[in-house]
């Protein structure tokens, strides 16, 4: 990777300064570029595709041990060569993930709220319960109450059948008129102010990064899978921790709008040019498991 070129010096920033996990990063080539072009790719592949990132080859085979050994991912041999893919659990995660990643349908909000009721639930599994919750969008507006607008569709029972808690939580619907206090109450519990920080370092970054996209037309296709796949990391990490609450309780100029509309603007530029780049020089097979092409749209 050239350091001389806009785009790679920009890359290469982010590697050094974003306090980027290899093995998260992994998960995100999994998901979003693996998954579109046939579901299982050879090892060597990963290694390549990586590298000018700064990854050697030591840490993303380190992190795809990991990811194997945590449920992640499943191996197979051809004669020498191990192929990998992700497990049933990952892509249960990815497709949940997914919806939320590439979609932005938002059904209406009748104001309906629900809430969950914890107190019930033993000390050692209240810490899995929290965060699984927090995942789904919950946040805790009291000492064993958690709330989530009824408007999403994410579902509670599977988290609660997991961890075998169907008995210990009390699920109630509740409604409300008196938005603006709730308002307030809705900024604090979901520490809206971090995440509208997060939202606008992003936009503040990739903005940078599309002009340097532009400034540099002649980019390979390799760089820009890279640029795909730091650009949906990134957003990722942030959008997991968002509730996507409805609009009435987000506060005015919501960065979370600009952060989507810049992601959806970089990713459609880069969706045909590194598809044709990893078609080419990646040995990936199978089918693919997602059809990308309507993402963002």
């Amino acid at each position: 990777m050239a350091a001389s070129h806009p785009l790679d010096r920009f890359l290469l920033e982010r590697m050094h300064n974003g306090n980027i996990s290899t093995t998260a990063l992994v998960v995100t080539f999994f998901c979003d570029v693996v998954t579109q072009h046939g579901g299982e790719i050879w090892l060597g592949s990963v290694i390549r595709a990586l590298t000018p990132l700064g990854i050697n080859e030591r840490l993303t085979r380190t992190s795809v041990y990991r990811l194997v050994q945590d449920g992640w991912l499943e191996s197979r041999k051809q004669g020498r060569r191990s192929f990998y893919r992700l497990t049933k659990t990952g892509q249960n995660y990815y497709q949940r993930a997914a919806q939320r990643i590439y979609t932005s349908n938002q059904p209406d909000w009748d104001g309906g709220w629900s809430l969950l009721f914890t107190s019930l639930v033993p000390e050692e599994k209240r810490d899995a319960l929290k965060r699984g919750l927090s995942w789904l969008g919950y946040g805790q507006m009291a000492a064993g109450v958690h709330a989530l607008p009824c408007n999403q569709t994410r579902s509670v029972d599977e988290l609660l059948a997991d961890l075998d808690l169907q008995d210990r939580v009390v699920q109630m619907r509740a409604q409300t008129n008196d938005n603006e206090r709730l308002k307030e109450l809705v900024l604090s519990c979901w520490k809206l102010d971090d995440l509208q920080h997060l939202y606008e370092d992003f936009v503040s970054l990739y903005v940078k990064a599309r002009n340097a996209l532009h400034a540099q037309r002649q980019a390979d296709g390799h760089t820009l899978v890279l640029l795909r796949i730091l650009l949906i990391h990134e957003y990722r990490r942030i959008l997991l921790k968002d509730p996507e609450l409805p609009a009435k309780m987000l506060p005015e100029n919501w960065e979370g709008h600009a952060a989507r509309t810049l992601t959806a603007e970089v990713y459609r530029e880069l969706v045909k040019p590194t598809a044709k780049w990893v078609s080419h020089e990646l040995l990936i097979s199978g089918k693919p498991m997602i059809d990308g092409r309507g993402r963002f749209a």
